[in-house]
């Protein structure tokens, strides 16, 4: 990923978020990049009370945030829907051994 203009939209505060909002990102078709804050050095000691940032292009820096804006919300309020397609496929494949 090309580094120029690169902006944060998201601080995850431990690897769980890292991950499950880079990949909410990725899925909507950004390019995103991860700056992580624990050191090299000294594993486990993190700066900033923060595991890392989620870094996009400044173009795509305003649609990123307002994407996780509003999946933190439905995830507050409990109204998240899951995409079960994969679990349903296997569980077919299951029933027909």
């Amino acid at each position: 990923m090309d580094e120029q203009e690169l902006v944060p939209v998201y601080d995850a505060m431990d690897e769980i978020q890292a991950v499950l909002h880079r990949e909410l990102l990725e899925e909507a078709g950004f390019d995103v990049m991860e700056r992580e804050y624990e050191s090299d050095i000294f594993v486990g000691v993190r700066q900033n009370d923060l595991h890392s940032q989620l870094l996009v292009h400044s173009e795509d820096a305003e649609r990123a945030s307002q994407l996780i804006a509003e999946y933190n919300e439905e995830a507050e309020d409990g109204d998240l829907e899951i995409d079960d397609t994969d679990n349903d496929a296997e569980a077919a494949d299951n029933s027909e051994k």
